[in-house]
């Protein structure tokens, strides 16, 4: 078993490269040395093969000798040349600026609508300013993590856990698995969003409710289940979800911990799609626009669909 290694992307350090000169005079292995620092001997061979410089060692006679500030300098250079630089011209700027009105992220401008530039380059000069924007416009600014909550230990669900649910819907392996939530659009009671989101395909069901009674939630199911096919549903332990049964198969029904979102991850992810065009706040909302939301989010391409939209993931699998 080996016993070194050199974790990804930690590069040798020039303290590193002055004990490699060091020990090296002295007449040590590469694998001596390699022991040393904790890492690969492939990678102090290499290192010192690209370190080597001639130098005299007498009159008429020169040796390869291994010398840390010249393999620190090649490294620097080597690094700089390796980063391709790429210029903002007015198209791209434009191109750019346009897909991020359509709500489209760096990488999926890259990924599925030909921006010929690195996703990390976007991610630059919006920081940078070079595109005229703050991070306003970023889709999902960080945020400082809030103390987590925990639920009471004489907490009960309202139905079965989420632990009861059967292995193949936790493994993705058929579709008509969904989880499902509320988008509150204002603090005030108000109309409010029902979602759901099937676990495999990411197909999205958006239906705006008056309110987010238990009673508009079924009867906005009931209407879903006639149109849809559902087989299970996976909800948190929200007023509005104790009463799912009236409508839907006790049995398939699961609800996950207190607290506890990402057990309804892909939900809760979709649910963040919605705010980027109803953020926070939203008083008014029309039936028109949440069509248009949920057409553009079966629409919109998924990395984890190996970029294929919802859609074309239930049309080709």
């Amino acid at each position: 078993m080996q016993e070194h290694y050199t974790p990804k992307g930690k590069h040798l350090t020039i303290a590193e490269r002055y004990f490699i000169e060091k020990w090296k005079s002295e007449g040590k292995s590469n694998r001596t040395i390699a022991g040393l620092l904790g890492k690969a001997p492939q990678t102090i061979h290499n290192e010192v093969k690209r370190g080597l410089v001639r130098q005299q060692i007498r009159r008429g006679k020169f040796e390869m000798v291994y010398q840390a500030d010249y393999a620190q300098d090649s490294y620097e250079m080597k690094r700089r040349k390796s980063v391709r630089s790429v210029g903002l011209d007015k198209d791209t700027k434009d191109k750019i600026l346009h897909y991020m009105k359509q709500n489209f992220s760096p990488e999926m401008m890259v990924k599925t609508k030909g921006v010929a530039v690195p996703i990390s380059t976007i991610y630059y000069w919006i920081h940078q300013g070079h595109l005229g924007i703050d991070s306003d416009w970023m889709l999902y600014p960080r945020k400082k993590r809030g103390k987590r909550k925990k639920a009471s230990p004489r907490f009960k669900p309202v139905g079965q856990s989420i632990e009861e649910r059967p292995d193949a819907i936790n493994r993705r392996l058929e579709n008509g698995h969904y989880e499902i939530d509320t988008v509150i659009l204002t603090r005030a009671k108000n109309e409010c969003l029902l979602t759901l989101t099937d676990r495999r395909s990411r197909h999205q069901i958006i239906r705006l409710i008056p309110d987010k009674s238990a009673r508009l939630v079924n009867q906005a199911l009931e209407s879903i289940l006639e149109k849809d096919t559902i087989y299970s549903i996976t909800a948190d332990n929200g007023t509005e979800f104790n009463r799912l049964s009236l409508v839907f198969p006790e049995e398939n029904i699961y609800y996950a911990h207190p607290y506890a979102s990402w057990e309804r991850g892909t939900n809760e992810n979709h649910n963040r799609l919605i705010r980027r065009w109803l953020p926070k706040g939203t008083k008014k909302t029309t039936l028109k626009q949440v069509a248009f939301i949920e057409n553009w989010i079966n629409n919109y391409p998924k990395k984890i669909l190996n970029y294929k939209s919802p859609r074309e993931f239930l049309k080709t699998g």
